[in-house]
């Protein structure tokens, strides 16, 4: 099925997910215009085909001028603060930007009549859940700020698609990995396993593993990785399910790959990958990391149509490697 092409908005286009997800968008033909305001996003990323402008979706009147004058009928918001141990240290921080700064958006949005919004949501706002699979209906429990964040701008989006005619889709989001042609990871401080075991195998430095006495097959805790490009794929389907008259009001959908990774295998993959031995230092597990995270699809396959197809995980570590 072919859409007219779309004028979309990404906040946060010059990061890891929304600098993949512009790619992907402009190569199905859809014009796209990217806000970001650069401290963690890069410039470089951006393509060459996208308008892009600095600045915070957090400036309503700004955005208001913005989503007018460009005639943006979508917006799919990525930007967001991200570090799950910085929201911890500082929740003020991550509750102006995340929460607060949202709301201005959406306001900013409603007020000129752009009724459409794709929100990059998490798997945190389901917390430490006792689930072995994680479907969408279980109740939102986040442990940290950052999964809260996420959680109550999800209950605002849902009040608003109430109140106002919005068309909304949360996607959460499972464990982001990968890299394309264009787009690789590249967070400070980075925090993502799978970055982190490649650095330790490039330089040699040990790699330190926390928990190991899990009720997993090989002890180590099991989380769901799903390739960038699977994300932006993902966007690509939300984009034709909120076209005019598809979809109205709120739903959640989970996008993951739907298969469980433990630490160990992550390990043996990326060794695998690379033919370097990783030094692991193991220690006990930490405070409230469940032993299993992985998400529940069936959702996404029925609302969006869409399935993970790059999300194997030695498919993921490849992606990885040097090109």
């Amino acid at each position: 099925m072919t859409i007219e092409p779309r004028t979309i908005l990404i906040t946060g286009g010059a990061g890891y997910i929304g600098a993949t997800s512009a790619n992907a968008l402009i190569a199905a033909g859809h014009r796209v215009v990217i806000l970001d305001d650069l401290s963690s996003g890069h410039s470089d990323t951006i393509p060459n085909e996208a308008s892009s402008i600095v600045g915070s979706y957090a400036d309503g009147d700004r955005m208001q001028s913005l989503l007018r004058d460009a005639r943006i009928d979508t917006i799919l918001h990525v930007g967001a603060l991200s570090i799950v141990s910085e929201s911890v240290t500082q929740p003020e921080r991550y509750f102006k930007t995340n929460l607060v700064g949202s709301i201005a958006l959406l306001d900013a949005a409603i007020a000129v009549g752009v009724k459409r919004m794709i929100f990059s949501s998490s798997a945190a706002v389901y917390g430490a859940s006792s689930s072995n699979v994680l479907h969408e209906e279980l109740p939102l429990t986040p442990v940290n700020p950052y999964g809260a964040t996420k959680a109550a701008f999800e209950h605002v989006l849902r009040a608003y698609a109430d109140a106002h005619g919005l068309a909304a889709i949360a996607l959460r989001y499972f464990n982001v990995a990968g890299a394309t042609d264009q787009v690789a990871e590249r967070h400070q401080p980075e925090t993502h396993l799978l970055p982190r075991l490649m650095s330790a195998a490039r330089t040699g430095e040990p790699f330190e593993l926390y928990g190991n006495d899990y009720a997993t097959p090989d002890h180590t805790a099991v989380r769901d990785y799903v390739h960038v490009a699977d994300v932006a794929s993902a966007h690509l389907a939300a984009i034709e399910k909120i076209a005019p008259d598809s979809l109205h009001g709120f739903v959640a959908i989970n996008i993951g790959s739907g298969t469980g990774t433990s630490v160990r295998e992550a390990v043996s993959a990326v060794e695998r990958a690379t033919g370097a031995r990783i030094d692991l230092r193991e220690h006990p597990r930490r405070a409230g990391d469940p032993p299993r995270l992985v998400a529940d699809v069936n959702r996404a396959l029925v609302h969006l149509r869409w399935r993970p197809r790059q999300s194997d995980i030695n498919r993921i570590v490849k992606s990885l490697l040097p090109r």
